[in-house]
């Protein structure tokens, strides 16, 4: 079982990484584009409860957890929220996964404070600090919004759903590179930077290609 786990994370793994880049030049809305996003997101999901498995029955790995929960979280609202494009549809299942990453997000943070005084890996605890208050923000937006909805732009289920499937494939191309940290920096010692070199390019890189829909919306040179 752990062999298949395994295996199957790992193709799952490259299915991701593939699809992900020919999605970013699909047309969005089409066929070709929701069929294929529903495959994106079958194989994200699957790497997560192959993740979640591993760690519960086999070996556990703060880097598969992390990376297990923001992943999941970012790639399950970028499909809830195109279809809960008015406020105040949210289910019961969108709140439970708001609150379990907000909680998961202050163990982490717990958990980095516990490697700090426990034992001397002070970059681990810097990066479960960093990644817990990223997964705590991302769950406490979820809440705020949906106790609070702020709407100021027409198409603001479309942006964050772009920002989200973004998101999740940053996470993705994370693990790849942390779990291949010598197909990129071999026999580095800052073989950590690989935890948050995707984070800072891509993140740019998301918001270029916000600016870009939201001038294509605003002249009325694109439909959703």
């Amino acid at each position: 079982m752990e062999q298949f786990l395994s295996i199957s994370h790992i193709i799952c793994g490259g299915t991701v990484l593939l699809l992900g880049v020919f999605q970013m030049f699909n047309r969005k809305g089409s066929k070709n584009h929701i069929l294929l996003g529903k495959v994106y997101v079958a194989a994200m999901w699957w790497i997560c409860l192959s993740a979640l498995s591993i760690i519960t029955f086999y070996r556990f790995s703060a880097f598969l957890l992390v990376i297990a929960v923001l992943t999941f979280h970012t790639s399950f609202v970028g499909v809830r929220v195109v279809n809960r494009k008015k406020p105040g549809t949210e289910k019961w299942y969108d709140w439970a996964v708001a609150i379990a990453t907000s909680l998961f997000g202050v163990g982490l943070i717990g958990y980095g404070g516990y490697i700090f005084f426990a034992t001397n890996n002070t970059v681990m605890a810097i990066l479960c600090l960093g990644f817990g208050l990223l997964t705590l923000k991302n769950g406490t937006d979820d809440l705020r919004f949906f106790i609070k909805p702020t709407i100021s732009e027409k198409h603001w289920w479309l942006y964050q759903h772009i920002g989200a499937m973004g998101g999740s494939y940053i996470a993705a191309l994370t693990a790849f590179a942390v779990q291949n940290p010598n197909i990129f920096m071999p026999n580095s010692a800052n073989q950590w930077l690989l935890w948050i070199i995707p984070g800072v390019i891509g993140a740019p890189l998301i918001a270029i290609a916000l600016r870009r829909w939201k001038k294509k919306l605003t002249a009325g040179g694109a439909t959703v």
